[in-house]
């Protein structure tokens, strides 16, 4: 059974295989096209400012480092606002990888995780989030 790459490198860390951005530095800048886009679409992670995916939303399709750099873009509450720490809830529209929130930069730390389809209000993470990466199952 293969894993969907959709332009993600495989670094494999003592962790687990992790599925990351261009050369495992995805800043906000490398995300392709349609990410960013203020609208939630197959193959991305949304993060939503408020609880119950409501507010702005910033939406990404690579792993992501550090939130610093990352500002939430669609209309609603929260918009212009900065991503890390201040995601209150999420939507995986990838149909085969989990996306981890993890609560400090470089994917460490507590982490919610959100399986391939679902959406789900941040719980270990919430308004404490810095980074985020795809994982394999």
């Amino acid at each position: 059974m293969g894993i969907p790459l959709r332009n993600k490198l495989v670094p494999l860390v003592a962790a687990g295989l992790f599925l990351t951005g261009a050369a495992t530095t995805a800043a906000a800048e490398q995300q392709p096209r349609s990410a960013l886009d203020g609208s939630c679409q197959s193959g991305e992670l949304c993060l939503y400012y408020n609880s119950d995916h409501a507010g702005s939303l910033a939406d990404f399709e690579l792993g992501v480092k550090d939130f610093a750099t990352v500002r939430f873009v669609s209309s609603g509450a929260g918009q212009g606002q900065q991503v890390k720490n201040n995601a209150a809830s999420a939507c995986n529209k990838d149909d085969n990888l989990t996306a981890r929130v993890h609560y400090n930069s470089n994917w460490e730390g507590a982490y919610d995780s959100i399986p391939p389809g679902t959406c789900r209000n941040l719980v270990k993470t919430y308004n404490q989030n810095a980074s985020f990466v795809w994982i394999a199952g």
